[in-house]
Parts: structure tokens; sequence; C-alpha cells
């Protein structure tokens, strides 16, 4: 009798650690200033922070989260942190001066790890759960070194957020394959 009700319970335990993670999209682009950039790395071992935006009303917002990122994470050795600026919805014609515009906005110091992306869009907004009713909020992930996503949010930068995606960096540093979602 007691089996019989934990039967279902045990089988969804069965689904759910079976189902993959989700993961993000290929990256094989060049940064602001002309390096290549390839996420995952083929070769890595950091956890990835990844600060996304899909709408020109969302740069004022990553760049609250993005001042905070490097100043804490560009030198950390557990960690390898980038902007992404999702242009494949733009047309290809402004994509010129949207990108003179970046360079001349972004401080050089930050050039290598802002990388503006063409392609991959919806795959980007299933990643990191895109809501049409969030359209230019930052959408911040911490992937394994592989690119699971192990951790998420989006939104304007708060401390509390901010707080949150520090303390889930310190727990994955640990346990890089342990989602904290």
């Amino acid at each position: 009798m007691k089996l019989r009700f934990l039967l279902p319970f045990f089988l969804l335990g069965l689904l759910t650690a079976s189902t993959p993670a989700q993961s993000i999209p290929p990256v094989n682009a060049k940064a602001l200033d002309d390096s290549q950039v390839i996420l995952p790395p083929p070769t890595g071992h950091q956890l990835l922070i990844l600060l996304i935006g899909f709408s020109h009303k969302s740069g004022d917002a990553c760049g609250s989260w993005a001042m905070r990122l490097v100043a804490d994470y560009t030198s950390d050795p557990h960690t390898a942190y980038y902007q992404l600026a999702e242009l494949q919805s733009a047309p290809s014609f402004v994509r010129g001066m949207i990108l003179h515009g970046m360079r001349k906005d972004v401080p050089a110091a930050q050039h290598s790890r802002f990388v503006p992306l063409y392609d991959h869009e919806p795959e980007w907004k299933k990643a990191v759960n895109f809501t049409t009713s969030a359209p230019d909020d930052p959408y911040i992930v911490v992937t394994a070194p592989g690119g699971d996503i192990l951790w998420q949010t989006h939104g304007s930068f708060t401390d509390s957020s901010y707080s949150d995606l520090k303390s889930a960096v310190a727990k994955l540093a640990v346990n890089p394959t342990k989602s904290q979602f």
C-alpha cells in the first residue's frame, strides 16, 4: 500500500534527475575589441557570469549590473564575466551605428568582455526565460564551465538581487555542478 503511494514520487524524481540542464546557446563572436570570444570555452574551468540585454533600453539597466560585476569578478580566478548585447532583431543597416555607440559608451578596459551577438536570439530568450512583460530587463545567468545554466535572474539592479548573485556564485565556486535554482 505504501509503495503504491510512493511510486509517483519516485518516478517524478527519476524524470527530474534525467532532465538535461538548460544550456546557453553557442557563442562564436567578436568582442568590441575585435578579440574572438567562444562560449562556453572549450577548455573552460571557470563559472561564467553572463549579463544579457535584448533591447536598446536594457543598456542603461545592464550598466548598473556591469559596474558591480566588473569590479567584483573581472580578476576572479573562479569566474569569467561577459556582457552580451543581442542585436539579431536590429536592422542590419543600423548595426554599424549601434556598434559605434557601444564602443564609445563602454569603457575601453571592458571591450574584451562586451560581445555583440547577431544570432541565436530565440535560443537565448528561451535559455534566460525571457518574458515579453520585461523586454528591457537585463538577464543574468551563471553557468557551469560547460555552459549549463545553474542560476539566473532578471530585472533592474538592486543590492538584494546582487547579494543573491554573489551568494550563488560563492556556493557554485565550491560545487559548480549543483544548480542554485
